[in-house]
């Protein structure tokens, strides 16, 4: 027989100015709940407020924490995106996004490791995030920068981790700062080509992979969980051969069993949340040099919103499987 969910509410009558403490006890562990409040004022209108959670081990709702944390990492655009934090904070998790590429060049040469591990340090040090659930989530560009820290910093110790569409090529040293980094990078540009629409393609910039492994991260480093979603049409990076060489290299090493992909055929680079445009196209300003120019990311829109959408419930499964102490495994590898 299925347990009923308990509902406490205390005090059961309060001023509006008076916190209510509200508690759902009797769930299962890591059961996905929503709170609906419903008040109909004196004018007929109706206010209602939602809150999603999840609940703990003990299956009650984790109310004020403490919450598994992630910090955030957006790609070569340089600016500081916030919305894929948000949804994540709206699903229960304490999110921060971090800017580590600036307009500003001279600001580029003072990011380097203490920068990424001071910023790992802020959730950890909050009260209300636990210290040891903390997860790096990279695209793009910051891909390099999260496998990196995870590897070789000696502080920055994630529970786990999620890279999409980037490569473990163009290794950040620990001495390095982000504008020595993506400066090998970009000199590495005049690789790239164009289509018949003067697009540029930089996914030959990466290619081939790099077998001196002094120039892409040593994967068998790595000692947590790791999440790779691949776009097979990504025309941006060489993310299908860099998650080929990253699970050989993981093979080697004897850690693959701590690897899965999601690999996606006809989805583009920018895989982002469910339900958001694909672009395929779009203007993009390079971030040391600032050049403007047509970027072609790929994809083909039904496959690539598939993706999205599949990926996304995906990266929450394995959040939350990493994360929140979960007793049943929510993803598995399609690679």
């Amino acid at each position: 027989m299925n347990s009923v969910p308990v509902l406490t509410v205390k005090p059961w009558r309060a001023l509006f100015d008076e916190k209510f403490h509200v508690v759902v006890g009797n769930l299962p562990p890591t059961q996905e709940v929503t709170l609906h409040s419903l008040h109909q004022s004196e004018d007929t209108d109706y206010w209602e407020a939602f809150g999603n959670y999840v609940s703990d081990a003990q299956g009650r709702d984790t109310g004020p924490g403490p919450f598994p944390g992630v910090l955030d990492m957006w790609g070569g655009g340089g600016s500081l995106v916030e919305y894929r934090a948000a949804l994540l904070a709206s699903h229960g998790f304490a999110a921060m996004t971090i800017i580590y590429l600036f307009p500003d060049h001279k600001k580029n040469t003072t990011i380097g490791y203490p920068y990424f591990e001071n910023a790992f340090r802020l959730p950890q040090d909050h009260p209300l995030v636990a210290t040891d659930r903390i997860a790096l989530l990279g695209i793009s560009a910051a891909v390099p920068v999260v496998l990196s820290i995870t590897a070789y910093s000696k502080t920055v110790k994630p529970r786990c981790c999620v890279c999409i569409s980037g490569t473990h090529t163009g290794r950040i040293e620990a001495t390095q700062s982000i504008a020595e980094a993506y400066s090998r990078i970009e000199k590495l540009y005049k690789k790239a080509c164009r289509d018949e629409k003067n697009h540029i393609i930089w996914r030959d910039v990466f290619l081939p992979i790099p077998e001196d492994i002094d120039l892409k991260v040593e994967m068998g480093r790595i000692t947590c969980p790791l999440l790779l979603v691949v776009g097979q049409d990504d025309q941006n990076n060489a993310t299908v051969e860099s998650a080929d060489d990253m699970k050989q290299m993981m093979e080697r090493a004897g850690n693959s069993n701590l690897l899965t992909t999601l690999s996606y055929p006809g989805a583009g680079h920018l895989i982002e949340m469910p339900y958001s445009p694909h672009c395929k196209v779009s203007s993009f300003l390079k971030p040391l040099s600032r050049e403007r120019v047509l970027a072609l990311w790929g994809g083909l829109t039904k496959p690539h919103a598939v993706a999205q959408e599949d990926s996304w419930e995906k990266i929450l499964g394995f959040l939350r499987e990493h994360l929140c102490h979960s007793v049943k495994p929510h993803v598995q590898s399609r690679l």
